[in-house]
């Protein structure tokens, strides 16, 4: 009985740590990149679309993507899953820890299925249509699009910025489930360095949709 349970509490701090762990480093540092990478979008088309279509040019592109971001992105979303259901809210919560709780878990689903949506509108949609390569044009024929450009407006203001909570608030989860933020004050300063990187990232997100809103 013991071991049984013994068992079960190690699979739960392994299963923990693999989740924070694919979140932060290999899926969180791609959105950073990504994010970054639509700050062209104020440089144009053509200066847009080159420098996206310079990354997928390179001949390890598509294995970087499949092996640094698709898988461990799965396996993090069905860990994610997996412990929605596994886990509970600790009474010693406050207000503000519950509100980061659910917040955390209902903005990795809707992210989950913003990111398909958003691969099916940017990639696999396009190239089933031979019209790949063009995306900044892609982008904003979306946006633009009189009967269903507010809902696409909608649907990537809701998603980025769900996008980058969950990075930004997973980053503070991951520190303490790593050891990395034990004391409360350092509990504290990684909290504070949260905020001011969902801040950043925010507002460098809204500048890049601004260009072709």
């Amino acid at each position: 009985m013991f071991f049984a349970e013994w068992c079960f509490m190690d699979s739960h701090f392994l299963t923990r740590r693999i989740h924070s762990l694919t979140g932060v480093v290999p899926v969180g540092l791609f959105l950073v990149y990504h994010l970054y990478l639509q700050l062209y979008l104020h440089s144009g088309a053509e200066t847009y679309n080159n420098s996206v279509n310079s990354f997928y040019d390179s001949p390890l592109a598509i294995w970087a993507l499949v092996i640094v971001v698709y898988i461990p992105l799965f396996f993090h979303a069905f860990l994610g899953i997996h412990l929605i259901f596994e886990t509970t809210v600790q009474p010693s919560y406050t207000y503000f820890s519950h509100l980061l709780y659910w917040l955390q878990r209902i903005s990795g689903i809707g992210v989950l299925l913003f990111i398909i949506a958003h691969v099916w509108n940017t990639q696999l949609g396009p190239w089933m249509a031979g019209t790949w390569g063009t995306h900044f044009e892609h982008l904003s024929s979306g946006f633009s699009n009189p009967e269903s450009g507010m809902i696409t407006k909608t649907v990537y203001l809701l998603g980025v910025l769900g996008a980058v909570f969950h990075f930004a608030n997973g980053l503070n989860t991951f520190c303490m489930t790593w050891g990395i933020a034990l004391t409360p004050k350092s509990q504290i300063r990684i909290r504070i360095f949260s905020i001011l990187l969902f801040l950043i990232l925010s507002a460098s997100s809204l500048y890049a949709l601004a260009a072709i809103w």
